[in-house]
């Protein structure tokens, strides 16, 4: 907001208002219909952004705007703005430790980290993260990535096509006013739908969906927010996994691309600018659903080849013989005891590789699996010595 400088005629003075002074033959400041419509604007968007219905006869809406906005949390000395807002991991789809493409067009699932793509009915769907134009200013805030779905092959009788993230526990925001906000664009008009689903897990009460709201995307980058309202929890009966899932809902059997980007959730009554967290905090966010050791560059499969494996061991036991307690820490505790994967450097998978004698041992069982690691125990090939290398990769999942 400024003073109108670039309206001629306005009869500004030093780029401010001065009265008419009679006198001196001199006319007053005009104030263009333009400028007092947005100044009223500006005050308006305050207003409502803090939740209030614009009135007439209150002059003091635009302090009690203010207060609302700035409030700080009961159990923080400073406004909700400044400490961890989204409740949504990875919403800047920074890390993509599963690879940056789905596996095919017929397999969903987790991609980005934290986010299933999920759909039926034999549509072929690629989902990629793609880069962000050094520079560009269609969505603010300078963001390196985004989440494309690209969907060549329509498919018919689909039930879901959708991107959704789980959110530990279904107390959160239960009974509380939140705002989902993201920015997104399509290769055509088209509408998407956003859910959210109360999940009492296993052994709970069936769970509650609530429409959020059906936005109308645009073949160029927007931002779109809605404020809603979480029901209430009280009387349902609780089981094991239960979460909050937000969906975003493509439409069903029609060839389409849609690109989404800064993904936020938050308590409150307004969408506050997305919330920057550094990669490391955010990969450690990831880590407590899914963690793997293959180097970040790397898909998880296992033809990758040896000289890329970071698991490495020393045969610690007598020649031709089994090898036990080779124990693998996580970096970080999974949510619950994960489902441990490992996957040979070589040809074969779910083995040890024998880097030394460049071939899979046999027999390999896991033991011991925890929320902060597990234990291998394998038997060694013919010809093998103590002190010669041993490599595994793995994945550890946990995700709701």
């Amino acid at each position: 907001m400024d003073y109108p400088k670039s309206i001629p005629g306005s009869g500004l003075e030093n780029g401010r208002f001065v009265d008419e002074d009679p006198i001196a033959g001199k006319p007053g400041s005009l104030i263009p219909a333009s400028w007092g419509n947005s100044v009223t604007r500006e005050i308006l968007n305050a207003i409502t952004a803090a939740g209030l219905t614009p009135d007439e006869e209150q002059t003091d809406q635009l302090a009690q705007a203010i207060r609302q906005l700035a409030k700080p949390d009961p159990l923080q000395q400073f406004p909700v703005q400044v400490y961890r807002k989204n409740l949504l991991i990875n919403g800047g789809f920074n890390i993509w430790q599963r690879g940056t493409t789905n596996q095919g067009p017929n397999i969903g699932g987790y991609v980005a980290d934290r986010f299933r793509c999920d759909w039926n009915g034999n549509a072929g769907v690629s989902i990629s993260r793609q880069d962000f134009p050094l520079g560009q200013t269609e969505v603010t805030g300078e963001p390196a990535y985004f989440l494309r779905w690209q969907q060549a092959t329509a498919g018919t009788g689909a039930t879901v096509h959708g991107v959704s993230q789980s959110i530990e526990s279904v107390r959160t925001l239960a009974g509380r006013t939140a705002t989902v906000s993201f920015w997104a664009r399509s290769d055509a008009t088209r509408p998407l739908r956003v859910t959210i689903t109360q999940q009492f897990g296993t052994g709970g009460s069936q769970g509650v969906v609530k429409v959020v709201d059906v936005f109308q995307l645009s073949t160029s980058w927007k931002k779109y927010s809605a404020t809603f309202q979480v029901p209430t929890i009280a009387g349902k009966m609780l089981g094991a996994n239960d979460c909050l899932t937000l969906s975003f809902d493509l439409p069903l059997n029609v060839l389409q691309t849609v690109d989404l980007a800064q993904m936020q959730l938050e308590e409150g009554p307004v969408a506050t600018p997305f919330e920057y967290r550094p990669v490391s905090e955010e990969l450690t966010l990831c880590q407590r659903y899914f963690e793997k050791s293959f180097v970040n560059r790397l898909p998880i499969r296992s033809n990758n080849g040896p000289g890329t494996c970071i698991a490495t061991f020393s045969q610690v036991a007598a020649a031709n013989s089994g090898q036990y307690g080779m124990n693998i820490d996580m970096q970080v505790p999974k949510r619950v005891q994960p489902t441990v994967v490992t996957y040979c450097p070589g040809e074969a998978s779910n083995q040890v590789w024998h880097s030394s004698l460049a071939k899979a041992c046999t027999g390999t069982i896991l033991q011991s699996v925890s929320e902060r690691g597990f234990a291998l125990a394998t038997v060694t090939p013919v010809g093998s010595v103590p002190g010669q290398a041993l490599q595994v990769d793995w994945t550890a999942d946990a995700e709701i």
